[in-house]
């Protein structure tokens, strides 16, 4: 099987940076030019506002550019199975024979697939990174799988890519449920 590797809508991710950034500049003015947002000599705690803020628009601009300069698939799926990437954090790949099937999902505004895996808790517990290992641990209490593909955050449209998946787990030999 030919591998397929299906990009990063990074429009969204582009659009968090200008505003994270436009964040940094507007708290930078509160440090800077505190007058500019209040009457009299009491700038202190208009100037701590502004370090707060420049603190986290900073952290929330280097996280999201880090989505957009990445040059790494939203989803790449191979004969060994499927690597998803598509919420900007790259899991571990899952293999086709730990693959029961798929099912569509509508969670929070966005369409999702959802892979449903035969032995959940060892996907869980073979993510060697702590912080991935809870977001798998979060999905898994929530949707009932640890792995979840965000189809809005791909360059592809859901139901293309859902036959996609699917077309390539049928190219296993492998049942697939709906």
């Amino acid at each position: 099987m030919k591998s397929v590797k299906v990009p990063i809508n990074k429009s969204k991710a582009i659009r968090l940076f200008v505003f994270f950034v436009l964040g940094v500049m507007l708290s930078s003015l509160f440090v800077l030019k505190p007058q500019f947002f209040v009457k009299g000599n009491y700038y202190g705690f208009v100037k701590v506002v502004g370090y707060i803020g420049t603190v986290i628009f900073v952290l929330a601009a280097t996280v999201v550019s880090n989505k957009v300069f990445n040059r790494k698939p939203g989803l790449q799926i191979d004969s060994e199975g499927l690597t998803d990437g598509s919420m900007g954090v790259l899991f571990s790949k899952v293999l086709w024979k730990d693959i029961a099937g798929f099912k569509k999902l509508h969670a929070a505004g966005e369409n999702f697939i959802a892979v449903m895996v035969k032995h959940p808790q060892n996907i869980i517990s073979s993510e060697p990174n702590p912080v991935k290992r809870k977001m798998l641990e979060l999905n898994f209490q929530t949707l009932n799988t640890p792995v979840n593909i965000a189809a809005s955050r791909l360059k592809m449209d859901f139901d293309q890519l859902y036959a996609l998946v699917q077309e390539a787990f049928d190219k296993k030999g492998l049942a697939v449920s709906e």
